[in-house]
């Protein structure tokens, strides 16, 4: 117990000397922090529309598109960490602060043509090779939830960090891949590409994660999760800038609940999706415990593959992928409608229940030791 408290007062000490230390850094101005003059050089360097801007977003584009259609996770991050998306946007953010009206207007352009660009070569190469199939990677950036939010919130505060700290510039790789914007859009065009005549991969279709256009559907999802992170990112970056005292709060308050307005209006999807990811979670862990304890509605012997959610009519349809033993098949409409009703009183809303089972003769092999 002694060295309990020992190892807590140490903490508290280490704790309050690194405290001390930063307020001291700052009052004597020997900290790393940027004058806000050369933040605002720098942010305008790195927002404007150059050649070098366009060139280097359309080359992250280009492999973005080529590592989602070929569900390369690689390739997707090389194109996160290339890509100078983040620039601009973070530079709206500080603007908005300032205020700087230049900036602000040569980095909403930035924002907007880049946005632009990526979208046409993402439907130009998927258009080009004829996609049609939407991979792991591709339907994985259509349903954004408060979790993507959350992500965004704190990369913009750690891009605003990066800019305002010498110490952390080294960092913004790291940003860069934690909050994706290529890849989104690049999904944007793919879906867009594809059409209403997109398909999922084989045992998957489009209506089950309720994607009912095919591809527009697509697109939709992932541009709504490219704004979530526009938004979320000039918000926080805006505040990180404001408590470094780059700008007045008095004179940012219109602007910032401008865009705070614009994220309480995402906030509606974004909750939705978040819904669905709680309830495929409640699904399995009410599985799993039926297994134990009510074997004759859940079988131990079965497994489940894939577990999809969506709102239809203001009911969730619950639509599972497994296997299980021939010998549990027989009254499967009546476990059905059992786990049905369990899941619909755990949730607290009308389900539909929708099982598709593959029955298998399993068979146990032990070697010889």
């Amino acid at each position: 117990m002694t060295k309990f408290s020992d190892g807590l007062q140490k903490a508290r000490k280490a704790l309050l000397f690194s405290w001390q230390h930063w307020q001291q850094e700052d009052a004597t101005g020997q900290s790393d922090r940027l004058a806000p003059e050369e933040v605002e050089v720098m942010a305008q360097q790195s927002s404007l529309p150059t050649m070098s801007f366009y060139m280097m977003l359309s080359l992250s584009t280009i492999i973005a598109t080529f590592g989602l259609i070929t569900n390369s996770a690689p390739s997707i991050i090389g194109a996160m960490i290339i890509a100078p998306l983040m620039a601009p946007i973070v530079g709206i953010g500080f603007s908005i602060i300032r205020p700087n009206w230049e900036l602000l207007a040569w980095s909403i352009f930035s924002v907007i043509s880049g946005t632009a660009l990526v979208v046409l070569l993402a439907y130009l190469s998927a258009s080009l090779i004829g996609l049609r199939i939407a991979g792991t990677e591709i339907l994985g950036r259509t349903s954004p939830s408060l979790i993507d939010l959350g992500v965004a919130l704190a990369s913009g505060a750690a891009a605003a960090y990066g800019y305002a700290r010498r110490s952390v510039m080294a960092s913004m790789a790291g940003v860069a891949i934690a909050v994706a914007l290529v890849p989104p859009l690049a999904v944007t065009g793919i879906g867009l590409s594809m059409g209403r005549r997109a398909s999922a991969e084989a045992g998957l279709s489009l209506t089950k994660v309720g994607l009912y256009s095919g591809g527009y559907d697509i697109a939709y999802g992932s541009f709504v999760l490219f704004l979530t992170n526009l938004v979320g990112i000039i918000l926080v970056a805006a505040i990180v800038f404001l408590l470094h005292k780059y700008g007045g709060w008095r004179k940012s308050i219109p602007a910032l609940a401008s865009i705070l307005v614009i994220g309480l209006v995402l906030a509606y999807p974004l909750q939705q999706s978040l819904n669905k990811v709680y309830v495929k979670n409640r699904v399995l862990r009410i599985a799993t415990k039926l297994a134990r304890t009510s074997p004759d509605v859940v079988s131990k012997s079965g497994r489940i593959e894939a577990v999809n959610v969506r709102y239809q009519d203001g009911v969730i349809h619950v639509h599972i992928d497994g296997f299980a033993p021939r010998t549990v098949m027989p009254n499967m409409q009546e476990k059905t409608d059992k786990f049905r009703r369990i899941l619909s009183e755990a949730l607290d809303e009308p389900v539909v229940l929708e099982l598709e089972v593959i029955p298998v003769h399993r068979q146990t092999f032990v070697s010889e030791p």
